[in-house]
């Protein structure tokens, strides 16, 4: 009778994993990544900033949302109207954090994301500008979904 019940048992345990000894179930999750060197012009399906201009030396901080059927990529643009010193630019999604970028006086910096998939864009996102010196920055902040 008690091996009647490890029979059973054995043959749950088939049944439910049916995979062979020593054989990995790899499932590749979704992850996002940021496109180097993409300058996309495309319009946006929908824009989360719309030329927002900030003046101030208090870093500029604004958050948003992304669902996977407004586009299959997140550009953010911030144009440093300033005429000397430098932004730093970070991008958040969730808690990850893709790093600071450096936008010089008169210039654009531009940063896009995807899914490694194809898929849609998803998750809450941050977009957060400051200066390593203090000084009183002078930006246009656009972000959207294509």
């Amino acid at each position: 009778m008690k091996w009647l019940g490890v029979s059973f048992v054995m043959f749950l345990a088939l049944a439910l994993f049916p995979q062979t000894a020593g054989e990995h179930v790899i499932l590749h999750a979704p992850y996002i990544e940021e496109v180097e060197g993409d300058t996309s012009n495309a319009p946006y399906k929908v824009q989360f900033i719309d030329l927002d201009n900030y003046q101030s030396i208090s870093a500029y901080e604004n958050t948003f949302t992304t669902v996977p059927d407004n586009g299959k990529k997140l550009t953010v643009k911030v144009l440093n109207m300033n005429n000397s010193g430098k932004v730093i630019l970070n991008v958040y999604r969730g808690t990850e954090e893709f790093g600071y970028m450096d936008v010089i006086a008169g210039r654009e910096g531009i940063r896009t994301f995807a899914m490694n998939d194809g898929s849609g864009v998803t998750g809450d996102w941050k977009v957060y500008i400051t200066t390593r010196d203090g000084h009183v920055m002078n930006l246009q902040v656009q972000a959207g979904q294509h």
